[in-house]
Parts: C-alpha cells; sequence; structure tokens
C-alpha cells in the first residue's frame, strides 16, 4: 500500500491523503462519489484531528470517499479563507466551532419567524466553513475554518459523526489554533492540486465527475481578488470602499499568497471594516478613509514599540481575564505604580505619539477607530456621536479601550486598523473592555479607596478613577468586592447606558 501524500507542516497544519482500491465492485458504490475511496489525515499544530478507534485499533488515517472533500474545498474556497463575520448577531467570544454550534442549537427548534430566518443564515455559514457539511453521511471530525483578519481560525468539536459504524469513536478533544494563512491555504491548494491531477476514474460517469473538478479547480486560480475581499467586507461596502478609496488616492496594500487566490495580507481599508453589518454612509466612510490614510507613511515611537505585542488567546481563558493581565503588564511597562488612582490617558497617549482625533460620525454605531502598524502610525478616532463618548468617563474609557487595540490586537502581518462597534469580535472587543477597566482601576488603586458598597461610595470612586459607573460596578463585580446582590442594587440604582460587557 501505497504511503500518503503529504501537504504541509503537521507542526501546523498538515492534510494528508491517498487512493484505495475498494473491495467492493463499482456498481455498488454510490454513484456519485464511489469512485473516490480514499484515506484522509488532518493535522493542527501535532494533533491529528482524524485519529479515532475502530474496532480495537487505534488509526490517525480515515477511510472514506474523498471527492466530497475536493468538491467542498473548490466549492467554498474563497469564503472558507477569507469570510470572517459570521451572518448572525454573535457576541460569546468563542471560536466558529462552538459559536456555530449553539446557534444550530438555539435557532433550530424556535418557532417563529425571525427565529427561522436567522437559522437559514446560520446553517448556510455553517455550510460553507464546517468540513461535515462536505457529506452529512461521513465520519469526518467536526472542523471549522474561518478567517479571522489575517489569521485562520481551525476550530474544532469532540462531537461523533451520526452515522459512524459501530465501534468507531473519534479521540479528538475540543479545541482551535490560530494559523498563517499561508501555512493552511498552500497545504490546501497542494491537496486539490495532487487530487484532480491523480483522481482515478474507472468509467466514463466518473471521468465526467473528474474532469468536472478539475475544470473547476483550474478556474479557481482566475478568481478575482475583488471577489476574495467581497467575502470579507460583502459586495456593497467594498464598491463603496473602492469608491472612496480611488477619491482619496488610498492605494490597496493587500498581499496575496503567492501566486495562489489567497489573500494572506488584507488591504488596510477592508481590514477596518471587516465584520461590519450595519448600514454606513458614504460620508462616514470617507471620513474613516482620510484618517486611515493621515496616518499613512507614519511611525511609532520606539517606546510604544517595546509595548506591543500580539498575546496567543487561548480558548480556556476567559477574555476579561486576558484583557485584566495585559493591563497590568502594560501599567508596569510604563512605570506606573500599582496605587496610583487616576490616568490621564490622554496624556499617555501624547507621549507615546498616538494621534487622537474626534469625529461626529452619522452613525452612532461606531464608538472608536485604532489604526497602526507597518505603514502607518498609530492613531485613535473618537466618534463623538457614539453613546459611549458622551460624556468624559466613556471617553477615556474608549481611549483607552483603543490603546488596547493598538498594543495587543495587531494582524499577524503587524498591522491594525480596527473599528469598534457592535457586529465586531466578541474577544476581542471584551478583552479590550477589561484592559481599560483594569488599566485606569487596578484593585489595588481602589480597595482602599472602596470606603463601603453605598451608590455614594461607588459614585465617588467612579469620579477618582475618572471612570463610568456601571462599567466600575461590573470592575467591582468581577474582582469580588461586591457581590451578586449588591451589583444588582448599585446597577438598578444607576440607570445609565452599558460600557463594559
Amino acid at each position: 500500500m501505497s504511503e500518503l501524500f503529504r501537504f504541509g507542516d503537521p507542526g501546523q497544519f498538515e492534510i494528508a491523503a491517498r487512493w484505495l482500491n475498494d473491495s467492493e465492485p463499482r456498481e455498488r458504490l454510490p454513484v456519485a462519489d464511489g469512485w473516490s475511496t480514499g484515506e484522509l489525515c488532518i493535522t493542527v499544530c501535532g494533533q491529528v484531528l482524524t485519529e479515532h478507534r475502530f474496532r480495537g485499533r487505534l488509526s490517525s488515517n480515515l477511510s472514506w470517499y474523498l471527492s466530497p472533500v475536493i468538491d467542498w474545498l473548490i466549492r467554498n474556497w474563497a469564503c472558507l479563507l477569507h469570510e470572517e463575520s459570521f451572518g448572525w448577531p454573535e457576541k460569546s467570544a468563542q471560536p466558529a466551532a462552538v459559536a456555530t454550534f449553539s446557534a444550530l442549537e438555539r435557532y433550530i427548534a424556535s418557532p417563529t419567524d425571525t427565529d427561522s430566518s436567522t437559522y437559514q443564515k446560520v446553517h448556510d455559514w455553517w455550510s460553507r466553513h464546517a468540513l461535515r457539511a462536505a457529506d452529512s453521511s461521513a465520519i469526518y471530525p467536526d472542523i471549522y475554518f474561518r478567517r479571522v483578519a489575517d489569521d485562520i481560525e481551525i476550530s474544532w468539536l469532540a462531537r461523533q459523526p451520526g452515522f459512524a459504524p459501530d465501534d468507531f469513536s473519534l479521540t479528538l478533544g475540543p479545541g482551535f489554533a490560530l494559523l498563517s494563512v499561508g501555512a493552511v491555504a498552500t497545504a490546501l491548494w497542494k491537496f486539490l492540486d495532487w487530487a484532480t491531477a491523480s483522481a482515478p476514474a474507472t468509467n466514463a460517469a466518473d471521468q465526467l465527475v473528474v474532469d468536472g473538478l478539475r475544470s473547476r479547480f483550474a478556474s479557481l486560480s482566475n478568481t478575482p481578488v475583488s471577489e476574495l475581499e467581497q467575502c470579507y467586507v460583502g459586495p456593497q461596502l467594498q464598491l463603496q470602499l473602492d469608491a472612496v478609496r480611488k477619491s482619496i488616492d488610498l492605494a490597496n496594500d493587500r498581499r496575496l499568497v503567492g501566486n495562489l487566490p489567497v489573500i494572506e495580507s488584507l488591504d488596510s481599508a477592508v481590514l477596518m471594516f471587516g465584520g461590519l453589518n450595519v448600514d454606513i454612509e458614504q460620508a462616514d466612510i470617507r471620513c474613516l478613509l482620510s484618517f486611515l490614510a493621515s496616518q499613512k507613511g507614519q511611525v511609532e515611537s520606539d517606546v510604544l514599540a517595546e509595548l506591543v505585542g500580539n498575546p496567543q488567546s487561548e480558548v480556556w481563558l476567559r477574555p476579561h481575564e486576558e484583557g485584566y493581565g495585559l493591563a497590568l503588564d502594560c501599567r508596569e511597562g510604563l512605570g506606573i505604580e500599582p496605587d496610583r488612582v487616576f490616568i490621564d490617558i490622554d496624556d499617555v497617549l501624547t507621549k507615546l505619539s498616538v494621534t487622537v482625533q474626534e469625529e461626529a460620525l452619522s452613525t452612532r454605531t461606531v464608538r472608536g477607530v485604532a489604526v497602526a502598524g507597518q505603514g502607518f502610525g498609530p492613531g485613535i478616532l473618537i466618534n463623538t456621536n457614539s453613546a459611549y463618548n458622551n460624556n468624559e468617563p466613556g471617553r477615556r474609557f474608549t481611549l483607552t479601550h483603543e490603546f488596547c487595540h493598538i498594543l495587543y490586537d495587531r494582524t499577524r502581518a503587524k498591522k491594525l486598523s480596527h473599528l469598534s462597534g457592535p457586529w465586531t469580535s466578541g474577544r476581542t472587543e471584551k478583552r479590550a473592555n477589561a484592559f481599560a477597566a483594569m488599566f485606569l482601576a487596578p484593585p489595588s488603586a481602589i480597595r482602599k479607596r472602596l470606603v463601603d458598597h453605598s451608590p455614594d461610595a461607588v459614585r465617588q470612586l467612579a469620579n477618582d478613577v475618572g471612570m463610568g459607573v456601571t462599567a466600575l460596578i461590573e470592575h467591582l463585580y468581577n474582582f469580588d468586592l461586591i457581590d451578586d446582590a449588591e451589583r444588582e442594587q448599585l446597577k438598578q440604582y444607576f440607570v445609565i447606558p452599558e460600557q463594559f460587557d
């Protein structure tokens, strides 16, 4: 028996396969896929996701028909590697495997028309990103592929296939990984190239199927780059971006993976609007892209560069815990005393040469904008028309929130152009909110000043640290400085917009 043909790096992403001679006569095999019996092995960061036990034997390779996988990869290539936004409201901050499965379970049984419509959107997204959508009867692991800025997120569940034979079980546990676009796309492309070139065809009907796969794979090379970008921002917004970009002479700085139809590094303007699922007026697009253009060609200070990091998110670590840790690290890096109460965030940003600009956008959904990275000077735009920024504590919170993005949310290409709003990544926003709360009010600075838990004492503490009262209440609760009952009493007393998620 021949060895598996391997594509990629098992330390990052590898897909391996080989064709098998089926012992059953061709006429007794499935009409569409029966010609494609083979073995498949998928490895992510050293973990073999296809590993399974069957009849007491442990194996890394799944024996099944390969044509559904080939067809699914070709059909969904652009979305699989470029679509980040979910097609439904999703704020769980979970990887795609968890978020999608939870949404399917949540909406499938609802009798309302709205939820039925949402379920269809979830199912459509699932069909483009979940490996099991290739063949519902297959024994594939429950793996999802999703674009996340300039990375590919691969996530998986431990769910067993619904139609597996007796005594079959996958051994994988749930998990996820963020990998470079090139590592995933190149491996998948080489797999498709091998599969379509070597696919066995035993009769004329099978040859027609193979020829169709080869033709469709060949046509992928001619996919317009604009079609790939559309998967990230949508066709309507892309048209608006292109029009404004030309009018202000802002060049497209995207970068492809070699000669493959894959964007490795998204254009900064496209990256800024990724995930946007609300209407935004042309004037606002012009304002935001003009701010981006104004930062182009600038440089960041050495002090800021020393603080910048790209921490690896752990799915088991809650976003607010991650944000808290980053804030304490940042305060220490800036030499801010642990018990210092009031932080002048404007002064901090000025010393780090971070541009701050205020604009009254037509939309209220944009909270702020963060720009930084290769070829751009760091900058923050504050939308004065956002409810988050209608007072000084809210403005301070937004500035610190955006400061977190500048420090810790750059892509693998080391750039950031990010709109903060209700549609953006739940994990990213929750982490930035927690960073802002901890940076402005660490427990070491507020414990001694919280004389009691009365509304007056909490209001005074909020004034001392320069934070909104509701944000402070959630912060105190997260550190067990107030209990559940006190939290609810205080929230009912201060009926103001939430600033902390």
